[in-house]
């Protein structure tokens, strides 16, 4: 099982919120509303993914399952300066390089306020900023 680390400057509570929220996925990594504890993925390129909430845990966890079987755990640890450290646990699968494109605009976002996705929908399929 692949296992990701960051740490980041903002508070577990502007991460959480990022990961947990519609209003933070669309900042840095899609359109996602949510009803009933299932999160409706819309992508740049219009593909379309559901996700079913299986944990959420105010500032300490949020898990997912995706793609009807991928499991995705964020697990929140607050660091001693007012920071988090985060830690990802994902599963092996064709989406790998998705997952940590993922990660690195969260961060992006979180700490800078910074989207890194490209916006171009010609360069969304095959592109790691897609």
């Amino acid at each position: 099982m692949p296992t990701w680390k960051l740490h980041f400057k903002s508070g577990p509570s502007d991460v959480y919120r990022a990961l947990s929220t519609p209003g933070g996925r669309s900042r840095y990594w899609a359109d996602a509303p949510e009803s009933d504890g299932t999160i409706s993925f819309t992508f740049p390129d219009g593909s379309t993914t559901q996700a079913r909430i299986e944990e959420a845990v105010q500032d300490r966890r949020y898990r997912f399952t995706w793609y009807d079987d991928r499991v995705l755990t964020f697990n929140l640890t607050p660091d001693e300066d007012g920071g988090t450290d985060l830690t990802v646990i994902g599963q092996d699968g064709p989406h790998l390089s998705d997952d940590v494109s993922i990660l690195l605009r969260l961060k992006a976002w979180v700490d800078f306020g910074v989207d890194l996705r490209n916006h171009d929908d010609t360069r969304s399929t095959g592109y790691l900023d897609g």
